[in-house]
């Protein structure tokens, strides 16, 4: 795949093909994405990739965790306010992605249930948590994002879907005990990984982006 075509094409997937991903494919992404630039080659970041039946008891306890709504103890506090162009930015796609699913903005029983499909990583055969030891500064965690954009990008150009996720690590805790992490570790955010289902509604929908003119100012004259 042509290097700019793959930034271009991927988004996020919210739904898979029941087709397992050979090990060999994610260790050709791990071993590139690992060459990702970090602050003083510091490379913070650890990875915990899970499949078959311990990704299922490990979906199964998050799943039951969220239902009987107990309070997310995040280690990366979740967003509570946004600056005003952001915040409607995210309410956009929100109404948007909604729309693609044919959910009502109303209907918030059906919005719940679409939510709790993040616990069960959207039936991806693999799930991938990325964390990095806790004291570390926000250089880590741009590096750790350096590293997750790079191991998305190189999935895509091997024709799997990816969908970075904060909601599986809503629930630390859990996920420590059943993967035997570290206490030290602080456990970012996840990665659901499997072969996109191109049938799905979700994967056609595509989010907005800014133009230039936007984000971009030029200082040349």
């Amino acid at each position: 795949m042509e290097f700019f075509e793959c930034i271009e094409s991927r988004k996020s997937c919210r739904a898979f093909l029941p087709k397992d991903v050979d090990k060999k494919t994610l260790e050709r992404a791990f071993r590139a994405a690992n060459r990702s630039p970090s602050y003083m080659n510091s490379q913070p970041w650890e990875l915990f990739a899970v499949g078959g039946d311990k990704k299922a008891a490990l979906a199964q306890r998050l799943f039951e965790q969220a239902v009987s709504e107990i309070a997310p103890a995040p280690d990366v506090p979740f967003v509570k306010e946004w600056p005003k162009a952001l915040e409607q930015r995210v309410k956009q796609t929100r109404v948007e992605r909604f729309k693609a699913l044919g959910i009502d903005p109303d209907d918030k029983e059906t919005i719940r249930k679409s939510y709790l499909r993040n616990f069960g990583f959207f039936d991806a055969p693999w799930v991938i948590f990325v964390g990095m030891e806790k004291g570390l500064t926000s250089w880590s965690v741009f590096d750790l994002g350096l590293f997750v954009h790079g191991l998305l990008l190189c999935l895509e150009a091997q024709g799997l879907g990816c969908c970075p996720q904060a909601m599986p690590a809503a629930y630390p805790d859990i996920i420590r005990e059943e993967l035997d992490v570290a206490d030290t570790l602080c456990l970012v955010l996840a990665v659901s990984v499997g072969y996109p289902d191109p049938e799905a509604p979700i994967n056609r929908y595509r989010t907005t982006r800014r133009d230039l003119n936007e984000f971009v100012r030029w200082y040349d004259l």
